[in-house]
């Protein structure tokens, strides 16, 4: 894959889905009170997927601590199945984390939704 695709690619998993929800064409109603539109939700779980499932991508998460701090976890990308990707953490962060029932600790191997990675870059 050329390093152009893979900046696209970044560029659109870096999204959010509520920033996409401006799309939405309706004049007549504000487009926080529409909600996501959901094409614009499908097209960015298909390219946030897209972006991290091959295996050896370096990939971050960003993780809540508390009501105002973020916090920050690395890992690679050692396989994907269904709609799950497997991430050899190797940054736990600052903080003690737990993920789907996993403690994020150096070297663990946790399971999740590809969604909520970005690649590192």
């Amino acid at each position: 894959m050329g390093v152009a695709v893979k900046e696209l690619i970044a560029a659109l998993a870096g999204c959010s889905v509520g920033a996409l929800a401006a799309c939405s064409t309706s004049a007549d109603t504000p487009a926080r009170a529409r909600g996501p539109d959901p094409f614009a939700a499908a097209l960015f779980e298909t390219a946030a997927t897209a972006a991290v499932t091959g295996r050896g991508i370096r990939v971050c998460r960003t993780m809540a601590v508390g009501i105002a701090e973020r916090d920050w976890v690395r890992g690679i990308v050692e396989g994907a199945s269904g709609r799950q990707i497997e991430v050899r953490i190797v940054d736990a962060g600052r903080f003690p984390h737990v993920l789907n029932g996993v403690a994020v600790t150096a070297g663990a191997l946790v399971r999740d939704t590809p969604s909520l990675w970005t690649p590192c870059l």
